[in-house]
């Protein structure tokens, strides 16, 4: 077999394996970097090294936790290498509004991302770790196995820390609603009849 040959079905190989859980790296490192543009970058630079390493993947069918751990020791990198706080940006949102625009009817439109807003701002006051097991739990809908692999840590471990990371949630939910439900409250009563 000649070397083109075989670094085309190598590159094919990859592409089987690696791409369809792009969308769960992209989702993740959505949640890492708080900007698509960042998660792109992170993305594209985990594939980048994911394929440049790709003959150390023993095991084809732990794919899926070896990107992932692929994709936070980028993130951790990038933020030990970029003090700064990565920050959604205006255009972020003007973009998500555009593309959603015409999929639902404008109060539900307005209830729905009031529900997200207040879900997606309790997440980010969570530490690290407690956003992290969120999200591959909820949001990528790992098992726990798969993520005690990404994270290099116990199935045990991950329960328990899913488990405090809804509790911290719940609570900071609870929080914030019984403020926006006083503050409806306070808004009715002085506002004249």
């Amino acid at each position: 077999m000649t070397s083109e040959k075989k670094e085309e079905l190598d590159r094919h190989r990859f592409k089987t394996l690696t791409y369809p859980h792009m969308s769960l790296l992209y989702n993740l490192a959505l949640k890492y970097t708080g900007n698509v543009f960042d998660a792109h970058d992170l993305v594209q630079e985990t594939y980048l090294m994911a394929f440049k390493h790709f003959f150390q993947l023993r095991d084809p069918s732990r794919v899926k936790p070896w990107l992932l751990k692929i994709l936070k020791n980028n993130f951790l990198k990038t933020c030990r290498t970029d003090a700064e706080t990565h920050q959604r940006r205006e255009t972020d949102y003007i973009m998500y509004l555009k593309a959603c625009a015409d999929t639902i009817d404008t109060d539900d439109r307005l209830s729905l991302a009031a529900d997200i807003r207040l879900v997606n701002q309790s997440i980010e006051v969570l530490p690290a770790a407690c956003k992290e097991i969120l999200t591959l739990y909820y949001m990528e809908d790992l098992p726990y196995k798969e993520i005690a692999a990404a994270l290099d840590i116990p199935v045990g471990t991950v329960m328990s820390r899913l488990n405090r990371a809804k509790e911290r949630l719940k609570t900071i939910l609870l929080k914030r609603v019984q403020k926006r439900r006083h503050a409806f409250q306070i808004s009715l009563e002085t506002e004249p009849t």
